[in-house]
């Protein structure tokens, strides 16, 4: 790991700990093991700091979207299995979330970011809808703009409630309910199978 990335995920640690305000250059140099020079020479405010959590954040959730003709909500539920496992083991992206969610000095990249990530899903649906894998008066707009934020308030809520432990059966829920609403009728006991097997280990 070199000392960008290094600094990086003891920022995440702290801002995931304490949140964005109570968050001290000098302790996340300590936590990084770094003499806080080496950090200003990475980033040099704590605002810059905060802006590369959140890329980095987006980078590595954003990798989880793939486009799969065959079957484009499969692969969007996988992605989903993905990212939670993600908000579970990565500090980085639970710190970028928790961030995103702040708001603050850094709304205007926060705001970029859900822009982003609801294109990119309104894309899968455009997809699977036009494959004929659901059948919905909803446009691929408004099922892109509604998903999004339910899945951030599923993962916010198990945050709260049981440290995440409880986000895989919460999100198979929110899939079987998709599912249940949008997916066309030659299809739809294939994807409610596909919830299943993808959270299998959810109980």
């Amino acid at each position: 790991m070199g000392k960008r990335e290094q600094i990086l995920v003891a920022a995440a640690e702290e801002f995931d700990r304490v949140g964005f305000a109570a968050t001290s250059i000098a302790a996340v140099a300590r936590r990084a093991d770094v003499a806080q020079g080496t950090l200003h020479f990475h980033f040099p405010t704590k605002l810059a700091l905060a802006l590369g959590v959140i890329d980095e954040q987006n980078a590595r959730t954003f990798a989880e979207v793939r486009h799969d003709a065959t079957s484009p909500l499969a692969a969007l539920i996988g992605a989903s299995k993905h990212i939670a496992d993600l908000l579970r083991t990565d500090p980085i992206v639970r710190a970028g979330i928790r961030l995103s969610l702040e708001r603050g000095e850094f709304s205007g990249a926060t705001s970029s970011f859900y822009e982003q990530w609801i294109g990119g899903i309104v894309d899968v649906f455009r997809f699977a809808i036009g494959s004929g894998e659901l059948e919905t008066d909803l446009t691929p707009e408004e099922l892109g703009g509604s998903v999004v934020p339910y899945f951030t308030g599923v993962q916010l809520v198990a945050e709260v409630r049981s440290g995440r432990a409880d986000l895989d059966p919460a999100v198979a829920v929110m899939w079987r309910l998709v599912v249940q609403a949008t997916a066309a009728p030659a299809h739809r006991t294939r994807l409610l199978g596909v919830v299943a097997d993808t959270f299998a280990a959810a109980g």
